[in-house]
């Protein structure tokens, strides 16, 4: 299932994939849709579809449901992976 929501500066949207689920490629693909969606550069943001891949895979490695909230703002794309009691962030900024 997928949200969104948008405050004045930032643009925010919500996957959650329930543990019975395969997590896949997923994490990679939202993250594409919003890169292509905002016009940022896939150099601007260097190593984090394969970081949020692998906190997603890891998350549902341990049998968690795993939340993944993907913000864009002006100055950077930032993600927060939430599952098993703990949320990880990782951002790139934007030029």
């Amino acid at each position: 299932m997928a949200r969104s929501s948008r405050r004045d500066d930032l643009e925010a949207v919500t996957l959650r994939i329930p543990a019975s689920l395969p997590v896949g490629d997923l994490p990679r693909v939202g993250l594409a849709s919003l890169l292509r969606i905002h016009r940022i550069k896939p150099s601007e943001i260097g190593n984090l579809a394969s970081s949020v891949q692998e906190m997603a895979t890891e998350i549902a490695t341990a049998g968690s449901d795993v939340v993944i909230d993907y913000w864009v703002s002006d100055t950077e794309v930032a993600i927060d992976v939430t599952g098993d009691g703990r949320t990880l962030r990782i951002s790139a900024p934007r030029s």
